[in-house]
């Protein structure tokens, strides 16, 4: 079962959804908060696997949250739910460790098939959007991540799962490709992600492609 929570002020939207996650199968709505400081309570109260969360609270950003929730779980996933964001905005979201971004407009199985990828720990977004962000990410940004960021070169294997993941491959279709096992790859994966210093895969893959140590795909 994936326990959710979601913080996010606009009603009609939580209202959708949590009637949809108390009818789905594998699915356990455990709370909603609209604001930062309710947020804060319901994230200690419950630890969630899947959080949803809007960046526009009445109270404060809602990225300041997901330090907050990671620190409570680190294995707590984080989806973003977006409307209309600036870059810059996306890219300190990808930097603080979220999972990935579904859009509000995204019908309500999307929605749900976004939080059954984070609860996976696959990333939740198109390359596309990520390759967009990246290739216009300013290079004086992309420096200043570079000096912040004290990481450990990845092997050549890890490498290759990091290529996958930009390609957005899931743990299965990585095990099926490289011919080893689920458990090998999410191995690999938790190695990655310590070396590298990061919270996320989408994190990761961000590093990745900043680093140089993968290509943007074409």
């Amino acid at each position: 079962m994936i326990r959710v929570a979601i913080v996010e002020d606009h009603r009609v939207l939580v209202d959708s959804l949590v009637i949809v996650l108390r009818q789905e199968p594998g699915f356990v709505f455990v709370g909603a908060a609209e604001t930062l400081a309710a947020g804060r309570d319901l994230v200690n109260k419950h630890s969630p696997d899947v959080l949803l969360l809007d960046i526009g609270l009445p109270d404060g950003n809602g990225l300041e949250l997901v330090e907050y929730a990671k620190t409570v779980n680190p294995k707590t996933q984080i989806v973003v739910l977006t409307s209309l964001t600036d870059e810059a905005t996306l890219m300190q979201a990808i930097d603080s460790g979220v999972s990935g971004f579904i859009a509000k407009s995204s019908s309500l199985a999307e929605l749900l098939s976004a939080i059954q990828k984070a609860a996976q720990g696959e990333i939740v977004m198109p390359a596309s959007l990520l390759m967009g962000l990246l290739l216009r990410l300013p290079r004086d940004k992309a420096a200043t991540y570079r000096e912040v960021k004290g990481w450990e070169h990845p092997t050549t294997r890890e490498r290759e799962i990091l290529e996958k993941l930009s390609l957005g491959k899931s743990v299965n279709e990585m095990a099926q490709e490289l011919q080893i096992s689920p458990l090998t790859v999410r191995t690999h994966i938790r190695n990655l992600l310590q070396k590298l210093g990061v919270h996320s895969r989408l994190e990761a893959v961000a590093f990745g492609l900043i680093h140089g140590l993968i290509r943007f795909p074409s």
